[in-house]
């Protein structure tokens, strides 16, 4: 099982160990290092991918790398805009993905190391952070070409995806959308990105479109584009490819040339997964909404581990909101009820939206800057106190108040 655990990183003090699941949800209030918590784990499984394809970093391999010249604090500073005073000697990251280990220790002028694990086949898959600023895309016009920053950082990144990604509907070919489904996506070579209402047939830019749309688009495009990725082939250059053999004779010399054949074109020749980190995917959204991305997120992750078995695929949210949360009951109820009762579950709700009992994580961000779990193991659901605790309080509050004016 894949795992990560942080200490003294930001407002993080010691999350423990955090098992990753199929979809992992982590709640907090504002500043309590959700994001951060969610750029650590994105940049450890980025790092991971790169060592399972083999690719170069200034001409020496990916774990030469990021074991020197203190790459790998660097690049996780820098790419996710992280401040350097948020590090010290007393920081600690130990990332157990699917094929490698990762451990960083002490401060800015430290390297980390990595390790294979035993055992562990190496896989290509489709990765994505989805910021919260996602919604710039189409709120200002032509962004991609004039965002330019100084360092190629994770917004930056996203934009670039998002160029390449945003091609993959087409007006014949258009993606209906799940917050609003009156509306379908689809890009268009001289007008670019377009909403057509279905109904009405009426064609408009996302540059009109409602904040809510805004926000959730270019969420709905990206999960829903590299989903459809997986099992297909992977885009590995003759170089990557030879440079995945050499790593593979590097780290195993007792490999022959037919397992070395085998292992990289059952892994890594087609993408095994698509692995997505999301920040606020509740932005501007109704209630309703909400809910209704979350099952469409959860039916996407689930697609892509039918697609290929061996359940590389993951999303994990950081998020405010309480809505998300109360779906998530909803998901983890419906997991349980179908070991019970198939037939009438999936009459209460969709059978595309049904993981299997365990897949699903919640882990609050406390003040302190540890991780609690939130779910409670006896029922196999999201603990109230996280999902509403602050009406308890406008409760009481109430209540004093009413005892007042009863006077």
């Amino acid at each position: 099982m894949a795992s990560i655990h942080v200490k003294n990183i930001g407002p993080l003090k010691d999350t423990g160990v955090v098992n990753l699941k199929t979809v992992n949800l982590f709640i907090g209030k504002q500043s309590t290092g959700k994001s951060t918590l969610l750029k650590i784990l994105s940049h450890c499984r980025w790092i991971e991918k790169l060592l399972c394809i083999g690719k170069q970093r200034n001409g020496r391999g990916v774990k030469y790398a990021y074991t020197h010249h203190y790459r790998f604090i660097q690049e996780l500073i820098k790419f996710y805009r992280f401040d350097s005073k948020f590090f010290n000697q007393e920081s600690e990251i130990k990332y157990i993905g699917d094929a490698y280990c990762i451990e960083f220790k002490g401060g800015l002028k430290s390297n980390a190391k990595i390790e294979p694990i035993p055992g562990a086949a190496p896989y290509n898959a489709k990765l994505s952070f989805i910021p919260s600023e996602r919604n710039l895309i189409s709120a200002i016009k032509n962004i991609e070409s004039w965002y330019r920053p100084k360092d190629f950082d994770v917004l930056f990144n996203f934009i670039f995806e998002w160029d390449e990604i945003r091609e993959t509907y087409t007006r014949e070919n258009a993606l209906q959308l799940v917050v609003t489904p009156q509306l379908e996506y689809f890009y268009d070579k001289n007008k670019g990105e377009v909403l057509r209402m279905i109904d009405k047939q009426k064609e408009f830019s996302p540059f009109y479109a409602s904040s809510g749309v805004q926000s959730a688009l270019p969420l709905e495009v990206m999960v829903n584009s590299l989903v459809q990725m997986v099992g297909s082939k992977a885009n590995l250059s003759k170089t990557d490819l030879m440079n995945i053999v050499a790593d593979l004779l590097q780290e195993d010399s007792a490999f022959n040339k037919d397992s070395i054949e085998s292992r990289v074109a059952k892994n890594l020749l087609t993408y095994k997964g698509a692995v997505f980190f999301i920040e606020e995917p509740e932005q501007n959204l109704f209630p309703e909404s909400q809910a209704q991305l979350l099952y469409h997120m959860v039916a996407a992750i689930k697609q892509a581990n039918e697609k290929s078995e061996e359940g590389h695929s993951m999303i994990s949210i950081a998020t405010h909101s309480p809505y998300i949360l109360s779906a998530l009951n909803v998901l983890m109820a419906a997991s349980e009820a179908y070991e019970i009762n198939e037939a009438e579950t999936i009459d209460v709700i969709s059978e595309k939206y049904i993981l299997p009992k365990g897949s699903i994580g919640a882990y609050y961000i406390t003040e302190n800057g540890t991780v609690e779990n939130a779910i409670d193991s006896d029922i196999y659901m999201v603990n109230g106190t996280y999902i509403d605790g602050v009406s308890e309080l406008v409760e009481d509050r109430i209540d004093k108040l009413n005892d007042i004016i009863c006077q």
